[in-house]
């Protein structure tokens, strides 16, 4: 996949002058627009998943009065996972019967939209760094009341959808949470336990 931000510079050459683009949300409620999904295997040194579990890497752009955040979501393809991964299908508006079996449509991720509470996580990077980064807390069913803190703000558009490889369905019975980054340091969300649900 090409990406222009892993471009070289070159020595004796100038360079565009940027501020760091992240933005740090308040803890709340907001809405948000799937811009970006890559199928991915896992490949890592954890204990808490097995090498080759597939999994869905998310960025959720959020509109706020602070700017423009991205935030980085991990689905992980996982019985353990299935709580969440109906969480996420039903809070933007795939049609998900608790207790059935469902099919999800991945072609149709990108550009989808929804509501999810968003709250700060703090830790401590490989460097040894204290770092807060923004992650999902929970998604939103459609019918959920609670406001948004960005509801009046205009979303952009989403860019078109990309493909990015095939998985199948296997899914390691392993548990891991998901990660968000900030500045290339992933962070695991604490597991907030079994939700009903079924694929």
């Amino acid at each position: 996949m090409n990406n222009d931000n892993n471009e070289f510079l070159n020595w004796g050459e100038s360079f565009t002058a940027q501020e760091d683009e992240f933005v740090l949300l308040d803890e709340g409620v907001y809405n948000f627009t799937v811009t970006k999904m890559e199928k991915k295997i896992y490949d890592g040194n954890s204990s808490k998943i097995k090498n080759g579990c597939p999994y869905a890497e998310l960025n959720l752009q959020i509109e706020s009065p602070k700017g423009t955040a991205n935030v980085r979501e991990r689905l992980y393809l996982m019985k353990s996972m299935q709580w969440k991964l109906t969480q996420f299908f039903m809070g933007i508006g795939q049609q998900v019967v608790v207790g059935q079996p469902f099919n999800p449509n991945w072609e149709t991720v990108i550009g989808s939209k929804g509501k999810a509470e968003i709250t700060q996580h703090s830790y401590t990077n490989q460097n040894g760094d204290d770092r807060t980064n923004n992650q999902v807390a929970r998604y939103l069913k459609p019918t959920d009341p609670t406001p948004a803190v960005n509801a009046n703000m205009n979303a952009q558009p989403a860019p078109q959808p990309q493909a990015n490889g095939n998985w199948n369905n296997q899914q390691p019975n392993q548990q891991m949470p998901f990660q968000n980054q900030q500045q290339g340091t992933g962070q695991a969300q604490p597991n907030n336990g079994p939700q009903p649900g079924a694929f």
